[in-house]
């Protein structure tokens, strides 16, 4: 009996709380109480008593207000909406308590009422699982005598219209270059050379070309760098960077902030004569100036020999470069590959030749 009278409780106490300012909201929370109930086998005559009383409640509200179950539906989900959050703005502001707790627990027990209307939408759902979470977490932190962690824990992504990034629409799909369009709570709207599509943050990281200063963040303190590489080969992808204070790091989108990005790639220069060639004619040669007229008196003038091409280096028999020299051209040749994906030809030059 114990462990069914459990099963109904959560929903028979909420409508207890909200009967004087909620009563509609009661009455679905009781009306979902004995739709359980009466699904509970083998039930304990002290359950089909409370079942009975219940539903003289029930018949007794609905002889006197007029259901309209798509109104109806809406105003739980919002009232379920907005005790959570309540609960979700003190959590993140780092005051979370045993109020906290219970006003998560209450919002997964209204949002699970909702289900008698119907599946719960991707949206509500996972609030629903959460918010049920969210409650257990700081139950236990309190129990365990420690502060509770502000929300999830998990990085989240807080992307804005005009954001460059780097998206990944699937498992073996590659990463492309994409801009925020919008931002829809969890997922965002994003252009892409595809088209426009609905992507969640997970599938989204950062652009940080090589070259672009970023403010790189660990253990509260801050410190510029400039981004070396980012390697989308990993998901979520990795970014080396180099300090100010010096010394490189290898970190993630977590722990960087972009604040000037790295100069875009000069386009290529379009070809000579484009106006013809956009009309599809062939491009008329263009006639060399006419050479001067030389005095008949005047002898030849010698052409001054071109200069012959430098030999390449030679390398040094016995010359073996340090750890530091090998460490520092690897560096240099991993930028150069980085800025190969990023079509960026000079940089990429340069690099090598550093290397």
């Amino acid at each position: 009996m114990a462990e069914q009278r459990r099963a109904l409780l959560p929903f028979l106490q909420r409508a207890e709380e909200v009967q004087k300012v909620e009563p509609r909201i009661a009455y679905y929370c009781r009306l979902y109480a004995v739709e359980e109930g009466l699904k509970l086998q083998n039930r304990d005559k002290a359950i089909d008593e409370l079942l009975f009383s219940v539903m003289d409640k029930l018949e007794s509200y609905k002889s006197k207000n007029a259901l309209v179950p798509e109104e109806d539906k809406l105003q739980l989900e919002g009232f379920a909406l907005k005790i959570f959050d309540r609960a979700d703005r003190v959590d993140r502001a780092g005051r979370a308590d045993m109020s906290t707790c219970k006003a998560f627990y209450a919002a997964s027990v209204f949002m699970e009422v909702c289900t008698q209307f119907g599946d719960l939408d991707e949206d509500l759902l996972g609030k629903q699982k959460y918010a049920a979470w969210k409650a257990a977490d700081i139950r236990k932190a309190i129990r365990e005598g420690r502060k509770p962690t502000v929300g999830s824990g998990v990085l989240e992504k807080n992307y804005e219209a005009g954001d460059k990034v780097v998206c990944k629409e699937g498992e073996s799909a590659l990463p492309v270059e994409g801009a925020v369009l919008s931002a829809m709570g969890s997922t965002f709207l994003v252009s892409l050379p595809s088209g426009t599509k609905e992507l969640k943050g997970t599938q989204l990281a950062v652009l940080a070309r090589p070259g672009s200063t970023v403010i790189y963040t660990k253990d509260g303190k801050e410190e510029e760098g400039k981004v070396l590489s980012m390697d989308t080969t990993v998901w979520p992808p990795s970014y080396e960077v180099e300090k100010a204070s010096g010394g490189t790091i290898s970190t993630e989108e977590e722990h960087i902030r972009v604040t000037a990005p790295a100069p875009t790639p000069p386009a290529p220069t379009p070809p000579a004569n484009l106006a013809a060639m956009d009309l599809g004619r062939k491009p008329e040669p263009v006639a060399p100036p006419p050479a001067p007229a030389s005095p008949a008196s005047a002898p030849p003038m010698a052409m001054p020999s071109s200069p012959a091409a430098a030999p390449p280096p030679k390398a040094v028999p016995g010359y073996v470069p340090s750890l530091l020299q090998m460490n520092d051209a690897q560096r240099q040749a991993k930028v150069a590959v980085s800025s190969l994906g990023f079509q960026d030809y000079k940089s990429a030059i340069d690099y090598l030749h550093k290397a």
